[in-house]
């Protein structure tokens, strides 16, 4: 059900609200995540204008530009990955058993793996936090949120599909990793006290 890297957000926004089972929440969270990932960048680049020989901000972009793309990406399959399924549950009844556990894995992997890049995009914020631009902070504090956001959506919904999986080994891993990745989002408070600092918050709030 790929349509291709250039297909308008007009038009995903449309699928997203028709009706249809996919593209669904997986998806939605993966395009948040990209955007988080573009808004590090921007403001990354934003503050190599003024800072060019800050060698940290040039490779923040180069990672932001790849989180963003790696992203995108995972959009898409994970598109995929819920059309599987749903085409695994229409296979004939001796396939089908073996088939469901196959897509159910994975459409499970892949929120997986969404969580684990917006995480890489939260740690990236945190990174950069105290050398942005000034000016450029409150952009940073919204990739934060979304970021934080992403990691949290796709790890429910990579929770939910493990409930129906029968191979232990497989899912006892994987909530592993899951709760790993809830603990990188607990750190966001950290870096959301340095924005504060940085902007004068921390006096309001």
């Amino acid at each position: 059900m790929d349509r291709g890297a250039d297909e308008s957000l007009d038009s995903l926004l449309d699928r997203l609200a028709s009706g249809q089972p996919a593209p669904g929440g997986g998806a939605a969270a993966a395009l948040a995540g990209a955007a988080a990932a573009a808004l590090v960048a921007m403001v990354c680049r934003v503050t190599a204008r003024h800072v060019p020989s800050e060698s940290l901000i040039v490779s923040a972009v180069e990672r932001a530009d790849r989180l963003r793309s790696r992203l995108a990406t995972l959009m898409r399959e994970d598109i995929e990955a819920y059309q599987g399924l749903l085409d695994s549950r229409r296979a004939p009844s001796e396939l089908r058993a073996s088939r469901e556990q196959a897509a159910l894995q994975r459409a499970t992997v892949v929120p997986l793996d969404i969580a684990r890049a917006a995480a890489s995009v939260l740690e990236l914020c945190a990174s950069v936090v105290d050398i942005v631009r000034l000016s450029t902070v409150g952009d940073l504090a919204v990739a934060i949120a979304l970021s934080s956001a992403v990691v949290e959506a796709s790890t429910l919904t990579a929770r939910i599909n493990l409930r129906d999986i029968s191979d232990r080994q497989f899912a006892e891993t994987t909530v592993q990793e899951l709760e790993a990745l809830a603990r990188s989002v607990a750190g966001r408070h950290g870096v959301t006290r340095r924005v504060n600092a940085r902007t004068g918050l921390e006096h309001l709030v």
